[in-house]
């Protein structure tokens, strides 16, 4: 039965107002008060069954009398009500400790992210849980907040003016293009500059190193005004490259990212093509620069077939079907052969 139901039904009991055939449902369920309690239904704390005993004797003292005993007599009608509520409280109760999963161990961690108002029109987003949460902002840009994080945005971006947020940890953002307002990131020690790109910052208070990464499009990176800055420290990444800012180290300087991600599809298969064919698909997939020597590979060809290998072990494949080599630069891959095997 539902609760309110039984609500009603306890009400049209307790004055007189109810049907036989109601009146002895609850008779009933009182004689049967004392069955087993149901296995699905966990079995409340000592100290839950005490306070909810308490609160139901309160009720019973409250609306008692002497009268005529009798069992059908209002005061032990009360009492059997009483009861009545005292085993829907304890089943609530279990119900409830099922389905919120109350425990006596920590507390879960929250399960969305929390946005709260703040003065002038302005938000705060905060990720208080265990796995990163998307954020979406006024302009149409998405922010995927990792644990920890927290965003302060406006909720609506002012008309041809810059787009500015305020981050502390980490986010990756996937920001709508817009010529005439740049998007600008700032953390307690870099600036981050985008017209419409996909980048991460990592800014994490407490740390000493703040990062930029970027996925595609191209953002510029600059020292917060008051922290230690090299002469023209501003730097443009490219697409999987990052920087990494620290006020011991004041220069910042340009990287490739550890594992490059793929930016667009590429030939998987290569049947007897041009080894420059299959670096210039490399290049374009990952928007890695890949420089060669163009003479000692005319006239290369090579056979192969690249599955879910990053960039890198990509490369290696190539390289020990050549007998080849590469090294990794700040900004570049250089590839280096010396001809085609011999047959």
């Amino acid at each position: 039965m539902k609760p309110s139901y039984l609500v009603t039904l306890l009400n049209r009991y307790l004055h007189d107002d109810c049907s036989e055939g109601e009146a002895w449902t609850v008779d009933q369920w009182y004689e049967a008060r004392d069955m087993p309690r149901p296995l699905s239904a966990p079995v409340p704390t000592a100290a839950e069954q005490a306070a909810t005993k308490a609160r139901a004797w309160q009720q019973i003292q409250a609306r008692t009398r002497p009268r005529p005993v009798g069992w059908r007599t209002p005061a032990l009608r009360w009492a059997a009500a009483a009861m009545l509520v005292l085993g829907l409280s304890l089943g609530w109760v279990g119900t409830r400790r099922a389905s919120v999963g109350l425990a006596t161990g920590p507390a879960p961690l929250a399960q969305k992210l929390t946005v709260a108002p703040e003065p002038g029109g302005w938000r705060v987003g905060t990720n208080a849980t265990g796995r990163p949460l998307p954020l979406s902002l006024a302009d149409g840009s998405t922010v995927t907040l990792q644990p920890g994080g927290r965003l302060r945005y406006p909720a609506r971006f002012a008309p041809g003016q810059e787009r500015v947020v305020e981050l502390r940890g980490e986010a990756f953002f996937e920001v709508f293009h817009d010529a005439t307002r740049p998007f600008r990131v700032l953390t307690d020690k870099l600036e981050t500059v985008v017209l419409g790109t996909s980048f991460t910052v990592r800014a994490v208070p407490g740390q000493a190193e703040a990062t930029v990464q970027v996925r595609t499009g191209r953002v510029r990176v600059s020292p917060r005004p008051g922290q230690p800055a090299a002469p023209d420290a501003a730097v443009v990444l490219r697409p999987n490259q990052e920087v990494v800012y620290s006020p011991a180290v004041p220069a910042l300087r340009p990287v490739l990212v550890a594992q490059p991600a793929l930016l667009r599809p590429e030939p998987l298969s290569f049947d007897e093509r041009p080894v420059a064919e299959v670096l210039g698909s490399l290049q374009d997939g990952y928007g890695v620069p890949i420089r060669y020597d163009g003479a000692a590979l005319a006239g290369c060809t090579v056979s192969l077939a690249f599955g879910t290998e990053n960039l890198f072990e990509k490369l290696d494949l190539l390289c020990k079907t050549l007998g080849a080599s590469y090294e990794r630069t700040d900004d570049a891959i250089i590839f280096r052969s010396r001809g085609c095997l011999s047959e």
